[in-house]
């Protein structure tokens, strides 16, 4: 099962990782969370952590 994790950087950008792999950054927190829920609708992404 693969995993997201939503992480804040110190510039106040967000960093998406896939199991532990960064998959994207500098990201706003709009565009994060609209990333995200396009994973979400992919068949392979079931565990989320926010």
């Amino acid at each position: 099962m693969l995993s997201i994790t939503k992480m804040a950087t110190q510039d106040g950008t967000f960093t998406i990782y896939v199991d532990a792999k960064a998959v994207a950054w500098g990201l706003t927190t709009s565009a994060a969370d609209d990333l995200i829920a396009t994973l979400l609708r992919a068949p392979d992404f079931a565990d989320v952590m926010l």
